[in-house]
């Protein structure tokens, strides 16, 4: 069975890319060869190199602003127009009120038709050379000695190195600086490679009984082997864990390692559920474990990158996110961002707050450490795009007053998700929907450890999704899902796909789960094809499935 649910609005951003570009009133250029003290009417620099288009975004958007100060937008808008390549950006772009169309005379920022444009946020490392330190040598594992490479990030002016950061609570931690080459993300050196271990014993001073599942409430525990013996000296020892429920982790920093005990300490705050045996983590950002190609570690101390690159260095770039997101457009109405790529930032890579009638369509959206965009306002969308390997989720929609019922008119259509929630796995689905009156349709998401969609408020729209290849990494969880709150109703979820999905080791999920009262929602006419149960009512009212 095969639904088919990429198509009205992949037409859309096609025929809005068939018009190339030509020189105008409402049309302006920007290209990686250019100038900002050129006009940016031209296309490409003249032969003198005396005019030709803009070299930056923002001064692009300031020719509007001017455009705008000199009377009414031309009829049918204005479109800034960018020539293909890769555009390091020193700072986010920043679009307000002032930068707004009308919706007669909409502004578009756009790639040229069959050009690629990069919006990038963080920096190409060069100046690799093989590791020599003997102190750094002496911890690398003898399989990567002479392979692992290092280069110096403070000598190519890269200061802000980000932090380890563990999470304040379940399912919230940042990721600071990454590392990508060839467009891939690359792995922080962990134990083990693939998988998890487990805790032997919870040693915590304070038990815990919950419904006869008996744990600890302090991060303290046995382990087995002498693995972590390996581990003297190193800085900043991490572990991602799922403590005591298989449906919430938590980042924490290593406080004490007794290797003689085979005892670790985590240092506050601790896990919200407790710590249990038989539970199940993994160590990472240790040097002592870069021990295969992919895997890198930053010495924070020094500013060295180590990287045993998967192929040969000279072969592709290697990037480090730098820029905190990417586009922000505050209060800005009848904007459109369209066919660019936007990738190497630490959070979010697009963030619209308030304001109406902006689009971000048919981009691709990738290699971000939170959230490919945020969205809310009144009628403003994500359509027709590419999202994938970003650390959290996809797309966020939180829009409309629940007092009032007043929908916000959000949308999240056409998108090809996958392979989100790289860094935070729980809860951070292909697209979640808050506020009143939005809408998910034609989306194909999959390949992700939790949720595909996440919902609350009140009369939300879920439709023609297909999802698949989803909660491989958590059990007790839902493809769709929402909860705790009775009156978050109204809610239609129909004429959806979700097929082979089956929770963590195949211990089972639920195609749309409705946790702990949830109250009123329709479900209907969907197909459930390989998923363990199609629908859960958990206690609520006015649950209707058919």
């Amino acid at each position: 069975m095969h639904f088919l649910v990429l198509v009205p609005a992949m037409l859309v951003v096609a025929n809005a890319l068939a018009q190339d570009g030509q020189p105008g009133p409402g049309r302006c250029f920007v290209a990686t060869n250019g100038s900002d003290a050129w006009s940016g009417k031209l296309v490409e620099p003249n032969a003198a190199k005396t005019d030709g288009p803009f070299a930056t975004l923002e001064r692009a958007r300031d020719e509007v602003r001017k455009l705008k100060a000199a009377g009414p937008l031309p009829k049918g808008g204005v479109v800034v127009e960018m020539r293909g390549g890769v555009y390091e950006l020193g700072r986010p772009f920043e679009l307000t009120t002032a930068d707004s169309g009308a919706a007669d005379a909409p502004i578009v920022y756009q790639a040229r038709r069959g050009e690629e444009v990069r919006l990038v946020g963080g920096k190409v490392v060069t100046g690799w050379k093989p590791v020599t330190d003997p102190a750094a040598l002496a911890r690398l594992d003898e399989s990567a000695r002479g392979k692992a490479l290092q280069a110096d990030l403070r000598a190519q002016g890269i200061a802000d190195l980000g932090e380890m950061k563990p999470g304040p609570r379940w399912n919230l931690s940042e990721a600071g600086l990454e590392l990508f080459f060839k467009d891939q993300p690359m792995t922080l050196a962990r134990w083990p490679n693939e998988g998890f271990v487990k805790i032997v014993e919870v040693l915590g001073e304070t038990p815990i009984d919950v419904r006869g599942t008996k744990g600890c409430r302090e991060g303290v525990f046995s382990y087995d082997g002498d693995r972590p013996k390996r581990w003297a000296g190193e800085k900043d020892i991490m572990l991602h864990g799922y403590w005591f429920r298989d449906w919430a982790d938590q980042r924490h920093k290593v406080e004490t390692i007794d290797t003689e005990k085979r005892v670790i300490r985590v240092a506050k705050p601790y896990h919200d559920f407790g710590y249990r045996k038989g539970m199940y983590y993994y160590a990472y950002n240790l040097l002592s474990e870069l021990d295969r190609p992919g895997e890198w570690y930053l010495d924070r101390q020094s500013g060295i990158l180590y990287f045993w690159p998967p192929a040969a260095i000279e072969s592709g770039k290697a990037m480090v996110s730098l820029l905190p997101t990417l586009v922000t457009m505050k209060d800005v109405s009848h904007v459109t961002l369209r066919g660019m790529t936007l990738e190497g930032c630490r959070g979010t890579a697009v963030i619209v707050s308030g304001g109406s009638h902006t689009r971000v369509a048919g981009c691709v959206i990738r290699n971000c450490g939170s959230w490919a965009a945020r969205i809310s306002g009144t009628d403003n969308g994500v359509v027709g795009c590419d999202i994938y390997q970003t650390g959290d989720g996809g797309i966020g929609l939180s829009g409309g007053d629940r007092k009032t019922l007043t929908a916000a008119k959000l949308y999240a259509e056409n998108n090809h998700i996958h392979h989100y929630s790289r860094w935070n796995p729980i809860l951070k689905s292909g697209v979640q929907v808050e506020g009143v009156g939005n809408r998910v349709a034609h989306n194909l998401i999959h390949n992700a450890p939790h949720k595909a969609i996440v919902f609350g408020g009140n009369e939300h729209v879920i439709e023609f999704n297909e999802i698949h290849s989803v909660v491989y990494q958590a059990n007790d969880a839902g493809v769709m899902y929402a909860g705790y709150n009775p009156t978050t109703r109204g809610h239609q979820i129909r004429h959806n796909y979700l097929h082979h999905v089956y929770g963590y080791q195949g211990k089972g999920c639920v195609g749309v789960y409705l946790d702990d009262m949830f109250c009123s929602a329709t479900i209907f006419g969907n197909v459930f094809y390989e998923v363990p149960r199609a629908a859960f009512i958990g206690g609520g009212r006015d649950n209707v499935v058919e």
